[in-house]
């Protein structure tokens, strides 16, 4: 067998050795010479199987491994010369003890742990020269060892959960943040968004040219349903009309219900005259809609909106530039509704 029993071993396994090696040593009452260390060591860390048979079968005797017999045993497996034993041995313990020593260092230095408990063990290792006290202060280092181990996996477990929470509470306040912004009805843009929306086009228009339209949709004779169906038709037909807007988007257009019936769409990067085709488009699709009642299935006539449309003069204001395209709409309306109008 090779001189240095601790040679294959890496700090982890050496510390988890130990830890059985020095439970192993107190249940057969033998006293932890670096001899019955070093035998024990052996057998728990299963490094020789044919001994390991040997010393299973002396625990099960009456009078078990005693130190006579664990001296013979050491004499015959691990091959160190008497004279050697206790240098050696001791050797062999701080040569193993190091690597586990320098990675406790390492975790001191990265957490709460204190060095000052590891710096004692390595001036008192440093200075022993008693085999007893060398296990001695390596059982006491294994001892901090489980116990830092454990504090580290307590630490780490708490922060796996704050971040798990954590996380859960930016879902939270992204799904607020959303809320906050979305009809809940239709599931549009609500007003709000609508209006951070139309800053955002501005800003565009100022900062690099980029033109922009605005269509503001109103469905016809709305009041209407509600009063003749009652309000779970009248939201039937907001929730149709808005689903029918969503099908006739393109990708970066804005749609939003701005309240009650009426709509709005910002169209980025689009002239007036494609804005009207965009918005005529829109309106015979609406118009085309079959909506049925919710409870009798009978549909529900008449659907239709109507549309001013309105393009962005640089300079002017957000509210002048509503007011614009909300003209247009009552003029819409005022001229026989379903139709579309644009703002002077």
């Amino acid at each position: 067998m090779a001189t240095t029993i601790f040679a294959d071993d890496s700090a982890e396994q050496a510390a988890e050795y130990l830890r059985l090696t020095l439970d192993k040593l107190s249940q057969l009452n033998l006293i932890p010479t670096p001899i019955n260390y070093a035998l024990l060591y052996t057998y728990v860390a299963g490094k020789d199987v044919s001994l390991n048979e040997i010393i299973d079968q002396l625990i099960e005797q009456d009078k078990g491994l005693n130190q006579e017999k664990a001296h013979i045993l050491f004499q015959q497996n691990i091959c160190l010369h008497e004279d050697e034993d206790d240098t050696q041995m001791r050797h062999e313990l701080l040569m193993m003890m190091a690597p586990i020593i320098g990675s406790l260092v390492d975790i001191a230095g990265k957490t709460a742990i204190s060095k000052r408990e590891l710096e004692d063990h390595i001036h008192a290792l440093a200075k022993t020269s008693n085999s007893r006290e060398t296990l001695l202060i390596a059982a006491n280092i294994l001892s901090e060892t489980r116990k830092f181990v454990s504090e580290t996996q307590e630490f780490e477990s708490s922060l796996s959960q704050t971040t798990q929470e954590i996380s859960y509470l930016k879902d939270e306040l992204e799904h607020a943040r959303k809320q906050a912004t979305i009809d809940v009805l239709t599931g549009l843009s609500n007003r709000r968004a609508f209006d951070k929306a139309l800053i955002d086009a501005m800003q565009a228009t100022d900062e690099d040219d980029e033109i922009f339209c605005l269509m503001i949709i109103d469905i016809d004779h709305f009041k209407q349903f509600n009063d003749d169906h009652g309000h779970l038709v009248g939201d039937k037909v907001l929730i149709g009309v808005a689903r029918e807007m969503m099908r006739n988007m393109r990708g970066g257009d804005f749609l939003a219900r701005l309240g009650g019936e009426e709509f709005a769409v910002i169209l980025r990067e689009t002239p007036i005259t494609g804005a009207f085709t965009v918005s005529e488009n829109l309106r015979r699709s609406i118009e085309r809609l079959k909506l049925k009642h919710v409870k009798s299935r009978e549909l529900i006539e008449n659907v239709t909106v109507s549309i001013g449309v309105a393009n962005f003069r640089r300079g002017e204001s957000e509210v002048e530039f509503i007011a614009r395209c909300d003209e247009a709409l009552y003029r819409a309306k005022s001229h026989g509704r379903n139709r579309t109008v644009i703002a002077d």
